[in-house]
């Protein structure tokens, strides 16, 4: 079952389910999918491909359908192993992460720059260094930046808060659709896998986001 989507001709022609996932063991490249004319899908080294007349690398060449097909199955396998609910939860966790809490440590670092810098003023007022009217003037245009900075904040606050996954039915949902092979989509696999790396002699090595996974898969490595 090899998912993808079509795209305009100036995009790429399809999104695969390991879109970005995919690793050259050696060169630590990416590796990218290719058609054949046959239809065959086949995968080469972005780096040998680019730099083939170099010698760098080799072409690592494997067929994407069939290390799609094994991913699943092997993810499958595992979920079935380990327990579910803490696998919900490290979903549920590594999802809601987004960049929402660095992007609110960010404008809360730019309101406390602002409110330096009016504080810095203020001593320079008092000391003469500048005048109460260009006090004025500076204090009135950063005290508008603070206003706009506080209501970004909690712009993205509220946005954080409606798409967090709080509901752990929905993670749960999540987890049974891709048991079922109902829905696997590239931003559940995103979600589960760090990255996948193909060695020269065809090895598979698939590096997870959560321990639990990694400890399972290393156990039953065989794919």
């Amino acid at each position: 079952m090899v998912i993808a989507q079509n795209y305009n001709r100036n995009e790429k022609k399809h999104n695969f389910l390991l879109d970005g996932l995919i690793v050259c063991y050696e060169c630590k490249h990416k590796i990218g999918v290719r058609a054949r004319k046959n239809g065959r899908l086949d995968m080469i080294c972005n780096n040998y491909r680019r730099n083939s007349k170099l010698g760098v690398c080799t072409s690592h060449g494997f067929n994407y359908e069939l290390l799609e097909k094994m991913v699943i199955e092997q993810i499958k396998n595992l979920f079935l192993q380990i327990d579910i609910k803490k696998i919900e939860m490290n979903i549920k966790n590594n999802i809601s992460k987004y960049d929402y809490g660095k992007m609110l440590k960010k404008i809360k670092t730019e309101i406390k720059l602002i409110n330096d810098n009016i504080d810095k003023m203020y001593v320079d007022k008092l000391n003469g260094k500048i005048s109460e009217e260009m006090y004025d003037r500076l204090f009135n245009k950063l005290n508008g930046e603070i206003k706009q900075k506080e209501a970004e904040y909690i712009e993205l606050k509220n946005e954080q808060v409606n798409n967090s996954y709080d509901d752990i039915e929905n993670i749960k949902k999540m987890v049974n659709d891709f048991l079922k092979l109902e829905k696997p989509t590239p931003e559940i696999m995103k979600v589960l896998i760090n990255r996948i790396e193909i060695h020269q002699d065809k090895q598979v090595d698939i590096i997870f986001n959560f321990k639990k996974l990694n400890t399972a898969y290393n156990k039953n490595k065989g794919i």
